[in-house]
């Protein structure tokens, strides 16, 4: 059972997508993060019922956590660094479920013949339809910080063996220049909802790479201090 509702925001459509039988399902499981999931539960009903400061989104002034960028840093020394990280376990690139989902529509597009790549909303409904973990799409979010806001949309939520996970589908698949903006997300998400135990997940129709969001205010910033890089944007809107 999908709830949705669109959002015009700065003229760009949003499709937020709610799957009420995931979401249900995960909620009948007893255990220790219940009520995240219920917390989780209103937060979409709101959502559903249009119950949003639209004129937040609608106004250019406010920042949006996807202009979050790694900016400044060669591709091969961030390419060097994402190598690292990996080999520390900081970043997980084992589960490829959501790949296989996104290669599945590529591949449904070729044999339908449609002459185009397959965009954002048919990959991540195919996903929120068919994975059972999967809870909503296109996900609004906002929060007023120091007397200033900063509003985005989540990909993806999904509930999977207890914990919340913020998924961002990048089709360019060089996931660390993006990783502010999802990690904000997730950062977010947390202090938001109180969230024990939640993750971040970045992937394409060939890889899917997991981390902690808390990554953005240790690592990624130690790195990015090493390099002299002064743009941290997020730091005024998230901390650990």
């Amino acid at each position: 059972m999908l709830k949705y509702r669109d959002f015009y925001h700065q003229n760009i459509r949003y499709s937020f997508n709610w799957n009420l039988n995931h979401h249900k399902d995960k909620i009948k499981i007893i255990n220790s993060n219940r009520q995240e999931f219920i917390r989780l539960g209103n937060y979409f009903k709101k959502i559903y019922s249009g119950n949003i400061p639209n004129n937040l989104f609608n106004t250019k002034s406010i920042p949006r956590a996807s202009q979050f960028k790694l900016k400044g840093i060669k591709h091969s020394f961030l390419s060097s660094f994402s190598k690292k990280l990996m080999r520390d376990g900081k970043i997980n690139n084992s589960n490829l479920k959501l790949s296989n989902f996104a290669q599945n529509v590529f591949e449904n597009y070729k044999k339908n013949q449609i002459n185009k790549k397959p965009g954002h909303n048919p990959i991540l409904k195919n996903i929120l339809i068919k994975d059972k973990n999967s809870i909503a799409i296109e996900v609004p979010i906002w929060k007023k910080i120091n007397n200033k806001y900063l509003t985005g949309h989540i990909d993806l939520i999904q509930i999977e063996e207890g914990i919340v996970k913020i998924v961002d589908y990048k089709p360019e698949g060089n996931f660390m220049l993006s990783l502010p903006q999802v990690a904000t997300y997730g950062l977010l998400m947390k202090s938001l909802f109180n969230l024990s135990n939640l993750k971040c997940v970045s992937f394409n129709k060939k890889y899917a790479w997991e981390y902690d969001p808390n990554i953005l205010l240790t690592d990624i910033k130690e790195y990015l201090i090493s390099q002299q890089i002064k743009d941290r944007l997020w730091e005024n809107y998230v901390s650990i």
